[in-house]
């Protein structure tokens, strides 16, 4: 299989400091096996060429925002409630948001590698164009935070040099190469869109499954304190392998403690992630994470710890293009309360604020002004995210009511039909005590199930007034896009189509909010 095409077999491969090139014959590309030993059970999202005929395997990570508002960001829970390890993995809140966006799609994602950077890759960044063999896929230890870094430099500098156009673009720029930020790493390992929200906030992705089926670890049989090939244990829902165990991932940024939900103001030293093969099971968990200084203390030089390893990540940086930047900056006006439409502008107390900063020439009452206007713009931030979350889990609702209530007339009709059926019977001659008894309990029991379909229309009536009279539309639309995409990410097909029919209903009952309880039940279940 060939990784890439339309280039020369005779390429510049860089294989020494940035600019140096020497001139040498591509060899056949590596065996599959070798570079994507997952790819039995399914293919990598992208396959980006290496030096040496060698491969990196990507898997797309989707962030649910709406792609169009280039402020939106998707806020999510990372962290765990562990009081032991409370002070460096405690729950707090994280946003994210993806630099690439599929044409004509509502959602953002970025790449993280499938696998942890192997030996063979390692070599190959680094020139050395031996034939590939068995060794090459065990993952690469030794590595010290800044040899990670220059991984990376290593990888863009060949890519942006040699296969340019393998790159994913955002806004015609294309992408580079840089490790995992913290949240990008824990969203990732966790599941990111294709689990659903139980799922996301375990302590493992898998739940009370076994943790050997999953990760190299300190067990019998296991890792046995020594780094393995990558590949050989079963992927996360996103495909990605050894999240858990085998090497610990090195992260882009540094280690500040966890001040119950906050980062901590000290900023420490280089941080991995996931644990690795001198790992016990119970130390294997998403929100894991461990500290080390970035020197040897001994000798002074860089830290490189044997079990240290790195999964790489394509990003890009923000401001993209002056058009980018035009319009952020119209969004950003909008949001912190500088634009804003018709008539309420006068009274939006952050306007106000603004005009009395200019006014003001007393610098201390200034800055005071300066301080209550953010906190103005901090308090709204809160209430746009409150919103659209609110949003969302109204339309979840509302999806989950149009479930109950067929399913309610399912079994109505079920046991009316039962009923009809008993009562045949009555009037055939059977008069029994026990006929009798069976019909009356089926009758109490029809009862209590139209007294619960009355109580979920009234929910359902409450969640489309909700939706239509306390969010505005375009707060409507975005959530019924994040929603559809999380869902169909998450394989909820069922859930996915009553959703569906749930936001024909709600354009229905905006033209008429004074339906009949009986017309209301009348549209749910056509």
């Amino acid at each position: 299989m060939r990784i890439w095409t339309g280039i020369s077999a005779a390429l510049l491969l860089w294989a020494g400091p940035l600019g140096a090139q020497d001139l040498q014959l591509v060899p056949q590309s590596w065996p599959l096996d070798l570079i994507d030993p997952g790819h039995t059970t399914a293919p990598a999202d992208l396959m980006l060429p290496m030096p040496c005929g060698a491969a990196m395997a990507f898997q797309k990570v989707t962030v649910p925002v709406d792609a169009d508002d280039p402020l939106a960001d998707r806020r999510v829970r990372l962290g765990q409630s562990l009081d032991q390890t409370g002070y460096s993995d405690y729950l707090r809140p994280a946003f994210l948001r993806g630099p690439f966006g599929d044409p004509g799609g509502g959602g953002t994602h970025y790449y993280i590698a499938r696998y942890e950077l192997t030996v063979g890759q390692y070599r190959a960044l680094h020139g050395d164009c031996g034939a590939p063999a068995r060794p090459d896929r065990l993952a690469q230890g030794g590595l010290s935070w800044f040899d990670a870094i220059d991984i990376a430099r290593r990888y863009s500098g060949w890519l942006y040099g040699n296969a340019p156009d393998s790159l994913p673009r955002a806004d015609g720029v294309a992408g580079f190469v840089r490790l995992a930020t913290e949240d990008e790493w824990e969203y990732a390992a966790r599941g990111g869109a294709r689990i659903d929200a139980s799922g996301f906030s375990g302590q493992t992705f898998f739940g009370s499954g076994d943790i050997r089926d999953y990760a190299l670890h300190q067990a019998p049989g296991s890792g046995r304190g020594r780094l393995g090939p990558v590949g050989v244990r079963k992927p996360n829902p996103l495909g990605l392998y050894d999240v858990y165990g085998n090497a610990e991932e090195l992260m882009l940024g540094l280690f500040r403690l966890n001040a119950i939900g906050r980062p901590g103001g000290q900023v420490g030293g280089i941080v991995t992630r996931g644990g690795s093969v001198l790992s016990t099971g119970p130390e294997l968990y998403s929100a894991q994470r461990t500290e080390y200084p970035p020197y040897d203390q001994a000798t002074g030089v860089a830290l490189s710890g044997a079990t240290f390893g790195v999964r790489l990540v394509l990003g890009t940086h923000v401001a993209t293009s002056d058009a980018q930047v035009r319009r952020i900056r119209a969004r950003w006006l909008v949001l912190a309360g500088e634009e804003g439409e018709g008539a309420n502008r006068h009274i939006d107390p952050v306007v106000n604020l603004t005009a009395l900063i200019e006014a003001e020439t007393d610098p201390r009452r200034a800055l005071a002004l300066s301080g209550l206007q953010l906190e103005f713009r901090r308090a709204r931030d809160r209430a746009q995210i409150a919103l659209q979350q609110s949003a969302r889990a109204t339309m979840l609702a509302g999806a989950v009511f149009v479930q109950t209530l067929n399913g309610d007339a399912g079994r109505i009709a079920d046991k009316a039909a039962g009923i009809r059926m008993l009562s045949d019977l009555q009037r055939a001659g059977n008069k029994s005590a026990v006929f009798n008894r069976q019909l009356q309990i089926h009758l109490r029991r029809i009862v209590d199930m139209r007294r619960r379909q009355s109580t979920t229309l009234l929910s359902y009536r409450a969640a489309l007034e909700t939706l239509t009279g306390d969010m505005p539309a375009d707060v409507r639309e975005v959530a019924y896009g994040v929603l559809r995409e999380e869902l169909a990410l998450s394989g909820q097909v069922d859930l996915l189509i009553t959703l569906d029919r749930f936001w024909l209903d709600l354009g229905l009952y905006r033209l008429a909010p004074d339906i009949a309880p009986e017309k209301l039940l009348e549209m749910v279940l056509d």
